[in-house]
């Protein structure tokens, strides 16, 4: 299988099961994708309409990961992640 293959295989696996789960729910899933050692994609799973949900509860924050895996460069990813709780990036 090639690489290509195994990324559209994990986006399709994330955003179907995204797709199926209330915002209160999404955060183990985000963390799931996002710690993902062989996805390197976001941006789709940042388009199902329930994750935007996740924007101004308590939850919040793993909406902010998941946009800053999405469109984040390295240099964002050093800068943040000290604001965010350890168990995130683990």
């Amino acid at each position: 299988m090639d690489i290509e293959q195994k990324q559209a295989e994990l986006i399709n696996h994330f955003v179907n099961q995204a797709s199926t789960l209330k915002a209160s729910a999404l955060w183990p899933l985000i963390i799931e994708a996002t710690s993902h050692p062989s996805l390197f994609a976001f941006s789709e799973i940042l388009s199902v309409p329930t994750v935007s949900e996740l924007q101004g509860t308590e939850n919040s924050l793993y909406l902010d990961v998941l946009r800053l895996f999405a469109h984040g460069t390295w240099t964002d990813y050093k800068s943040k992640h000290s604001i965010f709780p350890p168990f995130v990036f683990d």
